[in-house]
């Protein structure tokens, strides 16, 4: 069991605006929510000026508490995981509320639950008084009363009792046996247009959704094709072959003749076909993505898309959370959050690839295009073809995205995360470099599976939340029920 290290927060966050401006859109106002829900529209000062504290545990440290029940071995608690939270830049009666708590241990306790909706901000958040963590008069009182061994698993750390919090948890590998007819592994096909380069790194992540996680499954894997520009050096190439190869990812390699990188986004409409026709095999769905989208769970994604009649012509999605963006592209589908095309649809959008290619090849974006070209071959408009999902995400959030990974909504994905161009996954305080930070995301929800990533928990009637595999924040003044569907604002702007 890790010590938890404390990250603490001011009460307004330092810098307020990222230092790392996004994209030239960016005018300085801020991006404001647009396709949240309208409660995570009106964030809310409020909150902001409450949260003083955030215990980020490292994500891998929430792991290691849940891998305890688990019966991975936990190291003896040593006399260094106690002590003072430090002072500097907190307030007087909070440091004096914080310094009354040594102890930086905890044990959670899960009892599995039926997964039944996805998540959302209106969903009652579980909720006790008992403290995360006691004050250390308390918890020596209660000791004391009690006795050590009277008292839930018995861990002593400094004298103190270390305690057992039950919650409640989703399986880790989340089912897809209720009656209802999903798509297999092998019926998704994965497209994504990068480097060489590029390639070498992201694919490192890939693993998560391209590799399957059920022992006996690896029939069961999803298609991948990876499309480079032809004026890639092929010794490259051949060792991008060999490093996809070692990661157990069965991508093909292509290589187009179209120099700019938004019209070859466009021509994974023929090149997806045409590869599924190599192999010989027949994919329900075409999923295009940037080589940055994250998956945090495949079997997440089929069970999303096995609402979806395979036989009818879909173009699923999600819009941009950045109102400036939406202003200056309008209502489509953004490339960061996936673009899943049923086969039907495919097949046709294959078939008028030379209307779309002309129509919209001087298009900025390659999202747009392929927007466009679906559009185009379902006979609907770039704003209405996308059916959009709650999960999926773009993720223009410029700067500290802690408020919005805490508030509840459902997330299937994640984007924008490297570069220090957009999303801050750990705000502002975290001395680890963006890859690290994902890849930290990675084994995580590696441990805890999709359903349970990012689920909260309110602990000490309000002072304390815990978000499940990320984040601890402790509140000056406490959280009440009626906050719970709104979100803190942490962002730029």
């Amino acid at each position: 069991m890790r010590n938890m290290l404390p990250f603490l927060k001011k009460k307004d966050p330092l810098p307020w605006r990222s230092p790392h401006l996004p994209p030239s859109s960016y005018d300085g106002s801020g991006f404001p929510f647009s396709n949240l829900p309208e409660a995570a529209s009106a964030l809310i000062p409020l909150l902001r000026s409450r949260l003083v504290a955030a215990l980020a545990l490292g994500s891998f440290t929430i792991f290691i508490l849940l891998s305890y029940l688990a019966g991975i071995p936990v190291p003896l608690l040593s006399s260094a995981s106690t002590g003072s939270f430090p002072s500097h830049g907190l307030k007087r009666e909070l440091w004096a509320d914080l310094s009354q708590i040594s102890l930086r241990h905890f044990v959670l306790q899960p009892r599995e639950i039926q997964w039944t909706t996805p998540s959302s901000m209106d969903q009652p958040v579980p909720w006790t008084v008992d403290p995360l963590l006691p004050r250390r008069s308390s918890n020596l009182a209660s000791a004391a009363h009690r006795g050590i061994a009277d008292l839930p698993g018995g861990l002593v750390a400094n004298g103190e009792h270390v305690p057992h919090h039950q919650i409640e948890v989703y399986p880790r590998v989340p089912l897809l046996h209720d009656g209802q007819t999903f798509p297999r592994g092998r019926d998704l096909i994965y497209g994504i247009t990068t480097t060489v380069k590029r390639a070498k790194e992201m694919s490192e992540l890939w693993t998560r959704w391209m590799v399957p996680v059920v022992e006996g499954d690896e029939d069961n894997r999803p298609g991948c094709m990876v499309l480079l520009s032809r004026d890639e050096d092929p010794l490259e190439i051949e060792e991008l072959k060999k490093v996809l190869k070692g990661r157990g990812l069965n991508c093909g390699l292509r290589t187009s003749t179209h120099e700019r990188y938004e019209v070859r986004v466009l021509s994974m409409t023929r090149e997806l076909k045409d590869y599924a026709e190599e192999l010989g095999r027949n994919f329900d769905w075409y999923i295009f993505n940037d080589d940055d989208t994250f998956w945090l769970d495949q079997l997440t994604v089929r069970r999303m898309l096995g609402k979806y009649d395979t036989t009818q012509k879909w173009f699923v999605g999600a819009t941009t959370e950045a109102k400036n963006q939406l202003d200056q592209f309008g209502r489509m589908a953004f490339g960061g959050a996936g673009m899943l095309v049923s086969d039907p649809l495919m097949t046709e959008m294959y078939n008028v690839w030379d209307s779309c290619h002309e129509q919209f090849k001087h298009i900025f974006g390659g999202d747009e295009m392929v927007t466009r070209c679906a559009a185009l071959a379902k006979g609907a408009t770039k704003q209405t073809v996308t059916t959009e999902e709650k999960g999926l995400h773009q993720f223009d959030i410029p700067g500290d995205s802690t408020g919005v990974l805490q508030s509840g909504i459902p997330f299937i994905n994640l984007h924008h995360y490297l570069g220090g161009t957009w999303v801050h996954l750990f705000g502002y305080g975290t001395y680890r470099t963006d890859f690290s930070q994902i890849q930290l995301l990675q084994r995580v929800v590696e441990f805890l599976g999709g359903d349970n990533m990012f689920k909260r928990y309110v602990f000490g009637d309000g002072k304390w939340l815990l978000v499940n595999g990320y984040s601890i924040t402790f509140f000056e003044e406490p959280l009440t029920k009626n906050m719970m569907d709104k979100m803190v604002s942490s962002i730029s702007g």
